[in-house]
């Protein structure tokens, strides 16, 4: 098979540049045949391995569990280079789903990125479990698996001053794969991380296999020693077993140790500004001393 040298530049979603034929190709989906041009193979790192491993890439064999449909937009958006994916915009967001999986799986990770987004700005209070469910098994879709979780942090947040009722309904659905992603949410604070943690617990005392990895999900070296140490005296309640209080306890250390560290780094930095502004306060006062003895304005 004969290779020419392409550029990619004039296409947001395609990879960088590489060798594959300028021929046209033939996509085999569903036992039809969807014709597109080189730009498609570019976007897709699957498509790029099969002509450049395959002597013989046409058609390429599309898998089942991607639709007709899907493969049709995909080619249209790509050779038309609609880098936003506006010919999407009034798709369901079953649709957008099943379409992330697809591009996942071809590789098409410029697609791939802006579908994220918009699955992102579409996911709700009513809908965030349908988009956990569809992802949370795959893992090239481990971003759109943390964001389906955004909504039940927000509404945790919301409730703080209340977090009881907030925990009420969360407790009956959350399993402890989603209770590890919203522990990593960056919009919950170490605190409140705990007390979600605690109620969670306290509802599902059997899950002390997952404890140790979900505490380690809370950022300790940003909380004071006291509220640490009254974390501390709670865990000790929750009979998690000797060797998982150990490993709590090293995990606690190791946080004071990085919190310890972070402080002497920015005492260090602070001495070198220090160094480096004294001597320019010093030239600026004489240079007020020479103007003064001198009657120079």
């Amino acid at each position: 098979m004969s290779h020419v040298t392409m550029s990619t530049s004039s296409t947001n979603m395609s990879t960088p540049s590489t060798n594959v034929s300028p021929l046209s190709f033939t996509l085999l989906v569903h036992g039809k045949l969807i014709h597109c041009t080189s730009r498609v193979i570019v976007s897709s790192s699957l498509f790029l391995d099969m002509v450049e491993l395959v002597e013989d890439t046409n058609p390429i064999p599309i898998p089942t569990f991607i639709s007709r449909q899907i493969m049709l937009d995909l080619v249209e958006m790509v050779e038309k280079d609609d880098s936003e994916c506006a010919h999407l915009i009034l798709v369901s967001l079953e649709y957008l789903l099943d379409f992330l999986i697809a591009v996942d799986f071809l590789g098409c990770e410029g697609v791939k990125a802006v579908l994220e987004e918009k699955i992102k700005d579409k996911i709700t209070e009513s809908n965030w479990k349908k988009v956990f469910n569809y992802t949370k098994n795959i893992l090239g879709l481990v971003n759109t698996t943390k964001n389906s979780m955004t909504p039940i942090c927000t509404r945790l947040v919301e409730g703080k001053n209340s977090l009881s009722m907030a925990m009420e309904r969360f407790n009956c659905q959350c399993t402890p794969s989603m209770l590890k992603l919203v522990l990593k949410n960056d919009c919950l604070g170490g605190c409140l991380k705990f007390d979600i943690l605690k109620n969670w617990f306290l509802e599902n005392s059997e899950a002390k296999g997952e404890i140790l990895s979900m505490l380690k999900s809370i950022q300790f070296k940003e909380l004071e020693d006291s509220k640490v140490e009254e974390i501390r005296s709670e865990v000790k309640t929750w009979n998690i077993g000797k060797e998982l209080e150990n490993s709590f306890k090293e995990v606690i250390e190791t946080a004071k140790k990085e919190r310890e560290l972070d402080r002497e780094r920015v005492r260090m930095e602070w001495r070198e500004k220090r160094k480096l502004f004294r001597p320019r306060m010093n030239g600026l006062f004489l240079l007020v001393n020479f103007q003064e003895i001198h009657n120079i304005e």
